[in-house]
């Protein structure tokens, strides 16, 4: 009952937003003011749906900060989230399916195919191999006080960054990695992931076989605006390998003036697309 009524609202939800943006289009006076604020709207639209779904699946009790292990393993101090951030793989199939179980098929579309439910859950490299939609509701800039042509705080975006990191590398037990660095990407305006700059490609977990491993994204807003981060990009693929490893989301802060804000974590169990993921850096390092 409770996702047929989430599949209802949904629906009724995706149907009026539609309905806003076609009434937008076809009033000329004012579809251009009301455009500055639409990349707003849609990210509130999309939180929206996100906690919609997330508060009717039943999902799990998200793990803490403490619980997790992002402080003090990735973060050290105190660190109180502002942003909310939600995370959304496009490939949720399991790397094996036992017929007798229905839970092993993977989460059905009704439930948000892909959707991490909630902090901690546990997935396999399989499912994790390709670069989740991240989702979370981005704050107005604030007008510069130095340039009274600077655009007001409604109609700029904030900056941010976002960081996956493995603290659990190469083994939880051995972790001389600390952290591993799975993806990179700055300068994204708003929530608009596709339009920040890929610093470092994504990497998809490759947990070590026996031990699961705890795979932690940070987001970060970048107070100063653009960074700038040729040097990075420009490298050949097998010496940004090198600096993957021994990754600090919290020296990366202090040397650019970003702050984290917002965080998500799931686990990895070994499945054998780790093997492949493996073989595949291992060849990258050598061509080097």
């Amino acid at each position: 009952p409770a996702m047929g009524m989430a599949r209802a609202l949904f629906a009724t939800a995706a149907l009026a937003a539609a309905l806003l943006g076609h009434a937008e289009a076809l009033a000329p006076g004012r579809g251009i003011a009301r455009r500055r604020h639409s990349a707003v709207r849609r990210s509130c639209n999309q939180q929206a749906l996100f906690d919609l779904f997330k508060g009717l699946s039943g999902a799990p009790p998200d793990e803490t900060a403490e619980s997790s292990g992002l402080m003090p393993d990735v973060l050290s101090g105190s660190f109180k989230p502002s942003v909310d951030l939600q995370v959304k793989f496009p490939s949720w199939v399991r790397s094996s399916v036992d017929l007798r179980d229905v839970r092993s098929f993977g989460d059905t579309p009704t439930r948000g195919a892909g959707q991490l439910q909630a902090r901690g859950v546990t997935i396999t490299p399989t499912q994790s191999r390709d670069a989740p939609a991240l989702f979370w509701q981005p704050m107005a800039a604030a007008a510069s006080a130095d340039d009274p042509l600077s655009p007001a705080p409604d109609e700029q975006l904030k900056q941010y960054a976002v960081a996956m990191v493995d603290p659990d590398a190469p083994t939880p037990s051995n972790p001389t990695l600390r952290s591993w660095l799975h993806w990179l990407v700055a300068n994204i305006p708003g929530a608009d992931l596709e339009s920040g700059l890929v610093v470092f490609d994504y990497v998809g977990a490759f947990p070590s076989q026996g031990e699961p491993h705890r795979y932690f994204f940070v987001l970060m807003e970048q107070p100063r605006g653009p960074a700038f981060f040729d040097d990075l990009v420009s490298l050949p693929g097998s010496q940004k390998l090198q600096l993957r490893g021994q990754w600090s989301v919290e020296d990366f802060c202090s040397e650019y003036g970003f702050r984290p804000v917002g965080w998500h974590m799931f686990r990895a169990e070994f499945d054998p697309y780790s093997i492949e993921l493996r073989n595949e850096l291992a060849s990258l390092g050598r061509s080097g």
